[in-house]
């Protein structure tokens, strides 16, 4: 299962806005550096938070970011991290309902250095069987590699999982791969990515419930 908008909700706009006054950069320049480094920012291309945060700077226009600045920022968003991402109510009660019939669960998420804290605090290292995420394993969705390390963690086959994702792209990787796929849509999402105008065949749920 994916994380954002799947398992958990952020205030995203909020930390965005939050960011923009602490830094002095335009709103919109930080999504755009958020939108650009996301790809690299993904598989661990910096080696830390820090990093992180210097590169997004530097591509929403700080040629050389202050590292003071750059430091309390990447505290900043820790903080964000810690107190402004929320469970959806449906998603530990599901997951822990697939693991008493014997079903093996990963969560399987895009995402940089700023998660590990927030998969640590929402309880979901023990919730899940496996925790596969993107920064870690150099892979990221809809990349073969990614899929694969969360089969291999659960030393499942591809034709015995299923995938749950709000991204078409991202269920489309998973389905070259031979695996079952949910496109999850919930009325309440707002992706940063936003909802493909194509679900491209994969069967949508609203909730988790419906993995029951």
């Amino acid at each position: 299962m994916d994380l954002y908008d799947t398992i958990a909700h952020s205030d995203w706009a909020g930390w965005r806005d939050e960011l923009a006054g602490l830094s002095g950069l335009d709103p919109d320049a930080i999504s755009m550096a958020y939108h650009v480094t996301r790809p690299a920012r993904s598989v661990g291309a910096y080696a830390t938070p820090e990093d992180d945060m210097h590169a997004l700077l530097q591509a929403a226009g700080i040629a050389e970011p202050d590292p003071a600045l750059v430091g309390s920022l990447a505290e900043a968003e820790s903080e964000f991290g810690g107190d402004r991402v929320f469970l959806y109510e449906d998603s530990l009660p599901t997951v822990a309902a697939l693991r008493a019939t014997g079903a093996k669960t990963a969560l399987v998420s895009n995402c940089s250095h700023g998660t590990r804290p927030i998969v640590v605090r929402l309880g979901l290292v023990d919730a899940f069987d496996a925790v596969v995420l993107s920064f870690e394993v150099g892979a990221r969705k809809p990349q073969a590699g990614i899929y694969e390390a969360a089969l291999r963690a659960l030393d499942a086959e591809p034709g015995d999982a299923i995938f749950v994702d709000d991204q078409t792209a991202y269920c489309d990787g998973a389905r070259s791969l031979g695996i079952d796929t949910r496109l999850i849509m919930r009325a309440d999402a707002q992706p940063a990515e936003g909802f493909a105008p194509s679900t491209n065949g994969h069967m949508v749920i609203s909730g988790l419930t419906a993995l029951l």
